[in-house]
């Protein structure tokens, strides 16, 4: 009762003078502030340098010590374990009765019983590309205020997060990691670490405690480490190497088609060898359960295959060119006049004057028949060379854009006789051996990976050449969906927050844009061009957003855009999210936020506003340096005229903070404002 009545006295002695009566004690405190771990025992000494002091004590709820007459120190030692709040207070008297104290900050810290990680909302490894989210749960801390939690990957820090928690009891806290793995993440180590910033009065270093390390598992697709076509000649006695190797997790499986039968050698074969190759198109899949990938060799019998046929050739042509010189030159000498020495002179300058019109005649059919056979010569070598260039097959359409499930068709011509023309392909093979043009044609596709084949086989070089079809295979997706990441309920003005859109089965996803509104505005947009899946997937975006109070009752949704080019449907087909209604929280804001000066005529009425805009509604209450008649209990406008000169003090708050206005009353007197 001792320690409460001094405790009171000093109260009383603050509330009579305004002000704090520390403000020029003789107190001294050996440390201004202690952080002390739980458990663990505190220990300060108060001085004072007054000698006209009369006693001292130590007002706190642990190891209190009270008002003790003739000392000039005191020592305050505790044990700290479950007072998170303690405000130890020394205070003295001095021999005129007068009263001051000063008060000793103590933070008591408690580390963490656990910290560990956990993947939310998901099991087993994750797949390259998506969006995961990683959970660090910290249990039994104290004070949060003070705790930071950082991301590790590997070495390297990848996130803080630090919390304005106020309560000082401990209590549980988790941070959420937000991340996109890709391949390179698969065997990497993520741990997160919890630190105590309990600055220069806090042990140095700063307490930490660290997870377990998560080891990360991700899935990802093949990748061909030579993803190009490869085309092969088929030499006498050349053996013939097919390397479809790739890379990917789990470790890819691979199968092998031919227009030719192949033998189970191939079966799960990353490079295999034919025994027998054959002029064709082989086809390797490599696959895991993520994506797949296809690879094209074309193994082609050219000219040059068979020895000695260009050398024949080159042979042949000059062989043929030399009897045509030959024979132009015969017939230009065979009947010219011999001309005498002075004929030949004058010939010099003008040949023909001295030939018969026969002898010209002559001439010009030598020249013709000449200049014909040079033309038959020079057309057979430009046929040869010509035809050895390209491949003469041209499919119309060249590119095409089918929905899943829905028909197809395209016909492959032909431009130069052909012997057999036809399509290759796991659905709607088909070949003829007459015609110039023949059809691909499937009444419902479904296969997420067919890639269909023109081949031709010629009477000329190149005997054999194929084009295969640029073909997309498209699926809008099941369905959109829009959510807030890790929260619930009303986001707050000025917190940052995460927005998770999610698009289940859809495909192509590298033609895949998903865009991002507000209303009717476009804040963001993803796109997913660097993915190589053909068949359906699942992905995400997240959007970060820092709502304001202009953002309270705002829309947003996600928009899945699939843009398959000039090709596809147009417009692009699209799939809207439902929209996610934002509801923000935000602190009171006054209409006039400025205090205000009333002059008060007697008899008049005085009007106070403190209108206050926040969400949710704020509630208000009222203060003032006199007793109030009227009930003022959550009224944002008072109106009186039995108010008296002062000060009155409005405050308005709401969940989010509070804020308070002021309102001076003066009275006045003859039209005079009195001081």
């Amino acid at each position: 009762m001792l320690e409460m009545s001094w405790l009171l006295m000093f109260s009383g002695a603050i509330a009579f003078t305004g002000q704090s009566v520390s403000a020029s004690c003789p107190l001294e405190l050996s440390t201004p502030a202690v952080v002390v771990r739980y458990g663990d025992t505190a220990s300060v000494n108060c001085t004072t340098s007054s000698t006209q002091v009369k006693g001292m004590g130590w007002e706190t709820p642990y190891g209190g010590i009270p008002f003790i007459r003739g000392v000039t120190f005191l020592f305050w030692t505790a044990t700290l374990k479950d007072e998170w709040t303690i405000k130890p207070l020394c205070y003295m008297t001095d021999n005129s009765s007068r009263q001051c104290a000063k008060e000793l900050s103590v933070t008591l810290y408690k580390m963490p019983d656990n910290v560990s990680i956990s993947q939310s909302n998901h099991t087993g490894p994750m797949v390259e590309g998506r969006v995961y989210q990683l959970q660090c749960d910290v249990t039994d801390i104290a004070p949060v205020r003070n705790l930071s939690v950082t991301w590790y990957k590997g070495n390297e820090i990848i996130h803080t997060e630090s919390y304005d928690n106020a309560i000082a009891t401990p209590r549980n806290e988790s941070s959420t990691l937000t991340f996109t793995p890709d391949r390179h993440d698969n065997g990497a180590q993520v741990f997160c670490k919890t630190q105590l910033n309990l600055g220069s009065f806090g042990p140095n270093p700063s307490p930490m405690m660290s997870s377990m390390p998560h080891d990360l598992i991700v899935y990802y697709p093949p990748t061909l480490l030579s993803p190009e076509p490869e085309t092969l000649d088929l030499a006498m006695g050349d053996k013939i190497i097919l390397n479809c190797s790739a890379t990917g997790n789990p470790e890819p499986v691979y199968s092998w088609r031919s227009s030719h039968q192949m033998q189970d050698e191939t079966e799960n074969r990353a490079v295999v060898s034919p025994s027998t190759p054959r002029p064709g198109t082989y086809n390797c899949t490599t696959s895991n359960v993520v994506g797949t990938q296809i690879k094209q060799f074309i193994i082609i019998d050219t000219p040059s295959s068979h020895p000695g046929t260009t050398a024949g050739i080159i042979i042949a042509v000059l062989i043929l060119l030399g009897l045509a010189g030959g024979l132009v030159f015969y017939y230009k000498h065979r009947n010219s006049p011999v001309a005498s020495p002075q004929q030949s002179v004058q010939m010099s300058t003008v040949k023909l004057e001295f030939l018969s019109p026969d002898s010209q005649s002559t001439i010009q059919r030598e020249k013709t028949m000449g200049n014909s056979l040079l033309k038959w010569i020079i057309t057979l070598c430009m046929f040869y060379f010509v035809s050895g260039e390209g491949c003469s097959l041209v499919l119309k359409p060249s590119r095409v854009v089918v929905g899943f499930g829905e028909p197809v068709s395209v016909n492959c011509e032909a431009a130069r006789p052909v012997r057999v023309l036809g399509w290759e392909s796991a659905i709607g093979a088909a070949h003829t051996q007459q015609d110039l043009s023949v059809q691909w044609k499937v009444d419902s596709l479904i296969d997420w990976i067919e890639e269909p084949i023109c081949y031709g086989v010629f009477f000329t070089a190149p005997r054999q050449c194929e084009e295969k079809l640029n073909i997309v295979l498209y699926k809008t997706p099941d369905s959109v969906s829009i959510s807030p990441v890790n929260h619930t309920g009303p986001m707050v003005e000025g917190k940052e927050y995460q927005l998770l859109c999610e698009v289940q089965n859809i495909a192509p996803v590298q033609y895949l844009t998903l865009r991002w509104y507000r209303g009717q505005t476009e804040v963001y947009n993803h796109s997913f061009s660097e993915l190589t899946p053909s068949s359906p997937v699942q992905v995400s975006s997240i959007l970060m957003i820092t709502p304001t109070k202009a953002d309270n009752g705002a829309q947003y949704r996600c928009v899945a855009e699939l843009d398959l080019g000039p090709e596809g449907p147009q417009p692009p087909p699209s799939v809207t999210s439902e929209p996610l209604n934002a509801s923000v929280y935000y602190p009171p804001s006054f209409l006039s936020p400025e205090a205000e000066m009333l002059d008060l005529v007697e008899g008049a009425e005085i009007i106070l506003n403190c209108s206050a805009i926040g969400n949710p509604i704020p509630v208000y209450s009222w203060q003032s340096s006199h007793p109030m008649q009227e009930k003022l209990e959550d009224q944002a406008v008072f109106t009186s005229s039995s108010l008296l000169p002062g000060t009155y003090t409005c405050t308005a708050s709401n969940r989010i903070d509070k804020k308070s206005k002021q309102f001076i009353v003066k009275a006045t007197s003859n039209g005079r404002r009195s001081l």
